[in-house]
């Protein structure tokens, strides 16, 4: 009998499903040439240019947040993209050159699992058990980066 999957492993799966975006809006966050400015206006505090201080804070502060379009009219806040990215990468990199991780790229890039199944030469009960094994150690990932709490 197969189990029902729990909301934690299906809220990262759905990062999984979402890593180019991610990375996508990740990139143009690191790119926008508004990004770590402060001061001015209303702030309280003075406006100073320093061209090269904006540069270098912007490549050292963690973005907080991207927006991703999640649907044809809808969009998602992720929060903490690039942890996101490093527990996705982890995963992979932890079964780079298994067979696990060319399960995971063509599982996430919307293949039917038939199609892995015949391609990998697996049977669908061991293509679930790879996939609750990846979910597994992506869930200890996203713990380890406190993105999600078991309780």
């Amino acid at each position: 009998m197969r189990q029902r999957k729990s909301s934690l492993i299906s809220y990262i799966e759905k990062r999984f499903y979402q890593y180019e975006k991610i990375k996508k809006a990740v990139w143009e966050a690191r790119n926008d040439s508004g990004v770590g400015r402060t001061g001015g206006n209303s702030t309280g505090h003075a406006f100073v240019s320093d061209p090269t201080a904006n540069v270098a804070v912007k490549d050292v502060m963690p973005i907080k947040s991207v927006v991703i379009e999640a649907g044809k009219y809808e969009t998602e806040t992720i929060k903490h993209p690039e942890k996101w990215l490093q527990v996705i990468e982890a995963t992979y990199k932890h079964y780079s050159g298994k067979s696990t991780e060319k399960l995971l790229w063509q599982r996430y890039k919307g293949k039917d699992y038939n199609y892995t199944c015949i391609n990998l030469g697996i049977s669908p009960n061991i293509y679930y058990c790879m996939i609750r094994e990846a979910n597994q150690f992506s869930l200890a990932c996203a713990c380890q980066a406190g993105l999600v709490k078991v309780f």
